[in-house]
């Protein structure tokens, strides 16, 4: 049913993605489809955090981020399970929802936190952001 099946990470919470990758994993192995796997660093694109490191402990970091995320789908995913990974930088929603309509994924699966009425006004919600601008299936699990 679904060819590219998209599962965002939150590297800090990766007990989080659990049930998500489970599911995800689920309609992959079905299907044959394509895993795609997308984590987002926020800070560095604030100009003021930006501005306490240097270009070379910018590109560190990232590098760092993407070998942890590397070693972390290594751990999670089953042999034979070759995913897409990538590492952006920005707003998580907004790079989420941009990931989905470059790459025309079919599908993606994510956990939402519960959050207060008013942590959910002043934060706002990446999983309700996702879920009203993907442009494709979006399915979202309760934790």
């Amino acid at each position: 049913m679904f060819k590219k099946v998209l599962v965002p990470v939150d590297l800090s919470e990766p007990e989080f993605v659990q049930d998500a990758l489970k599911l995800a994993l689920r309609e992959v192995q079905e299907n044959q489809a394509e895993l795609h796997l997308v984590t987002v660093v926020s800070g560095f694109s604030n100009s003021l955090v930006a501005s306490f490191f240097s270009e070379s402990d910018h590109q560190h970091a990232m590098k760092e981020v993407a070998r942890k995320f590397k070693k972390y789908a290594d751990s999670v995913l089953p042999d034979g399970v070759q995913p897409v990974l990538k590492v952006y930088e920005g707003s998580p929603a907004e790079m989420i929802i941009r990931y989905v309509r470059k790459k025309e994924m079919d599908l993606v699966v994510m956990s939402a936190h519960h959050r207060s009425r008013m942590n959910e006004f002043l934060l706002g919600s990446v999983s309700a952001r996702v879920a009203e601008r993907a442009g494709c299936s979006v399915m979202l699990l309760k934790n």
